[in-house]
């Protein structure tokens, strides 16, 4: 068999796992049927509109995701605060007629997440605006959306949209929430209209060089610069063909970006199932102390409660501290091989760093002025000659001094032991600092590793902080 042969095989295994049954189609409908009839009667009073969102309504959806929008359309002459206000109670009183429970989540704006009949159904308030250059809030664009892929998404696209997102979830890169950083359900069916088949996508995609790749379903690109410049650092552009000010690939990491490509590289190498399912990761503490061993690095993490806070708002303000906090420790001089941040969004987040050097002298080496600078001299001669050994090296002053702080838990302890207001100060972001301010534990290695045997979530965490490698 030869490797076109194999792809394709591939394909028509993978397709006939994640296609959904024609009794799975019969339920979903049912359900949805169900909730339309109460939201038209709910909102039929108050002259109101809605629409339903979501892959169902265009059959790119799969298996095991259980879930559909409805948006709810109100005229632009309501305020911010009114829309909401209504929003929130038309949502709940949806919910309530159909027996299903719900909770307040918050987005631009807050909105009514729900479960109906097992389904996830989020119900968010939106303006009925003309066009989505006019839009009042991000969530007005979804009708739009909903009307441009209904035009061009053709039905012999659809299995190659089931294909990619099933690509992208086994590699751990589809959604384009704050935590995952990857490729969302619209992205996805927007570089499938644009490369007509999954297989054209890989072969395209495995030569994707970053920041290079421009696409725009909706005309000619004649001035990429002026996009580089509206786009900077962001490695993939996807223009929005109803928002042309917008690129739809924003929320891609750079890692992921590059993660992407190398794996399509690899599929193409040696195509193979795997790829579109995600791998088991089983934590064996012992493996994990033989290769730290073997590395000769140190761990230190720490550990705080968990922010109350939505997930989109909590993994930005996570990422931001781990980078100030590493940046802080290599101004003191440890150097940091790895470092990653981690949390279960209920109770704990951790911020985990791999040191190359996370021990110190009890001395250190201080440069000072010119010994041709009389004034300067006579300075530091009075301030360190009774502190330790002062010298000259070539015609510069250098002095011999204590460290005050000769391990990175020594200045971690030095850093985070401030107020709020304090570690805001020192660039730390607004919910961590609360939190850090409140209550903060650095973990040694023996207890990050007691808490990846007693905790599943955790432990995969650490065998894939240690399993980063890319082939390109």
């Amino acid at each position: 068999m030869d490797r076109t042969d194999a792809i394709d095989k591939i394909f028509r295994n993978v397709l006939r796992e994640i296609t959904p049954t024609e009794e799975e189609r019969k339920e979903i409908s049912a359900v949805i049927e169900k909730v339309k009839r109460v939201v038209e009667s709910a909102i039929k009073p108050k002259g109101l509109s809605f629409t339903i969102a979501g892959s169902y309504m265009r059959d790119t959806w799969m298996r095991d995701k259980k879930e559909f929008d409805i948006f709810i359309m109100f005229p632009v002459s309501y305020s911010r605060e009114g829309l909401e206000k209504e929003g929130l109670k038309l949502g709940k009183e949806i919910v309530k007629r159909v027996k299903g429970k719900y909770k307040i989540a918050y987005a631009e704006h807050p909105y009514v997440r729900a479960v109906i009949d097992g389904y996830d159904v989020d119900i968010v308030p939106c303006y009925k605006v003309e066009s989505a250059h006019r839009i009042k809030s991000s969530v007005d664009r979804t009708p739009f959306h909903n009307e441009w892929l209904s035009k061009h998404l053709l039905k012999d696209l659809v299995d190659e949209v089931r294909l990619f997102k099933q690509f992208c979830k086994g590699i751990g890169v589809y959604g384009s929430d704050a935590k995952t950083q990857g490729f969302s359900g619209y992205l996805c069916e927007l570089l499938i209209i644009h490369y007509r088949s999954f297989k054209n996508l890989l072969k395209n995609a495995s030569e994707w060089k970053p920041g290079k790749v421009v696409i725009n379903l909706e005309g000619e690109i004649t001035d990429t610069e002026s996009l580089y410049k509206k786009f900077p650092f962001q490695p993939l552009i996807v223009i929005d063909p109803v928002d042309p000010g917008r690129n739809v690939a924003a929320a891609l990491s750079p890692e992921n970006f590059i993660y992407f490509v190398s794996c399509c590289k690899a599929f193409l190498r040696k195509p193979s199932k795997r790829f579109f399912y995600k791998q088991p990761v089983k934590f064996l503490r012992k493996n994990i102390e033989n290769l730290i061993k073997k590395r000769g690095t140190k761990l230190i993490a720490i550990s705080f409660p968990a922010p109350d806070i939505i997930s989109d708002v909590l993994w930005p303000q996570l990422r931001k501290t781990g980078r100030r906090l590493k940046n802080m420790i290599e101004e003191g001089e440890f150097k940091v091989m790895n470092w990653s941040v981690w949390s279960d969004e209920k109770k704990i987040c951790l911020i985990l760093f791999e040191f190359e050097v996370w021990e110190l002298p009890k001395i250190r080496k201080l440069y000072g002025p010119s010994i041709f600078s009389e004034k300067h001299t006579k300075q530091f001669v009075k301030k360190y000659e009774s502190l330790g050994r002062i010298w000259v090296e070539n015609n510069q002053w250098v002095s011999e001094v204590k460290r005050k702080l000769k391990t990175p838990e020594d200045m971690f302890r030095e850093t985070l032991k401030s107020d709020e207001k304090t570690l805001r100060i020192k660039g730390i972001p607004s919910y961590t600092a609360q939190s850090l301010s409140k209550k903060f534990k650095i973990l040694r290695e023996r207890e990050i590793l007691k808490l990846g045997s007693s905790n599943e979530e955790f432990g995969e965490f650490l065998v894939s902080f240690f399993k980063r490698d890319i082939k390109w």
